[in-house]
Order: structure tokens, then C-alpha cells, then sequence
């Protein structure tokens, strides 16, 4: 295991660097694959940035021009990402990248 540069993370996070983070600071694999989704209307790309025993880190950006996502397509956006991976997270970003919403749901067992 290998001990966490909190400085060198914090700054990874507020770059958006989402892979840099999870494989350079927390040691996770590299993973590169693409969700494409549709959602209440909606077209949203994720990409794969990393993965950790079966846990994928997925990054969601808005496209330009609007905002985030609201918490109720934010939950069906996840619902269909777990179809794709079971445990992940997703975070979303806007355009410019700030605000971030770092969304997981914990997954209980036989559910």
C-alpha cells in the first residue's frame, strides 16, 4: 500500500486530473472505455479512468453550454453505469470543470 501525497492529490483533483489520481496517487489500474447514454432526453459520454478490482472510476463532463446534471438524472445516470460496472464512481463535472459531484452508492450485499 502505498501512503497518499495529500498535497500531490488535492492538486491532481482540482486540475480534474481523474486518472493521474487514481493511478499515480492511489495506485489503481489504468481503465479506458467509454459509456455512451441516454437519459431522460439527455446524451451523456462517460469515460473509464480507472479501475481497481472490478471498482471503476468513470468521469462524466457536461457538455458545454450546460449545467450539471440534476440529482434525479444523476441517479439514473448511475443506474445505467451499473450495468457496465457494478461498483464505480462517477463524477461529474461542467464545462470548466468546477463544481465537481462526486457520486457513489453503496452497493449492500444481495443488492
Amino acid at each position: 500500500v502505498m501512503p497518499l501525497e495529500k498535497a500531490a492529490a488535492k492538486a491532481r483533483i482540482q486540475k480534474s486530473d481523474f486518472a493521474g489520481l487514481f493511478t499515480q496517487e492511489l495506485g489503481w489500474d489504468n481503465h479506458k472505455s467509454t459509456l455512451h447514454l441516454s437519459v431522460t432526453g439527455s446524451d451523456f459520454t462517460l469515460h473509464a479512468v480507472a479501475e481497481k478490482r472490478g471498482f471503476v472510476a468513470y468521469h462524466c463532463p457536461t457538455p458545454a453550454a450546460q449545467s450539471l446534471p440534476d440529482y434525479p438524472t444523476r441517479r439514473r445516470i448511475e443506474h445505467e453505469v451499473a450495468r457496465a460496472a457494478h461498483e464505480h464512481v462517477v463524477i461529474f463535472t461542467d464545462a470548466a470543470q468546477t463544481p465537481q459531484v462526486w457520486q457513489w452508492v453503496k452497493r449492500e450485499p444481495g443488492h
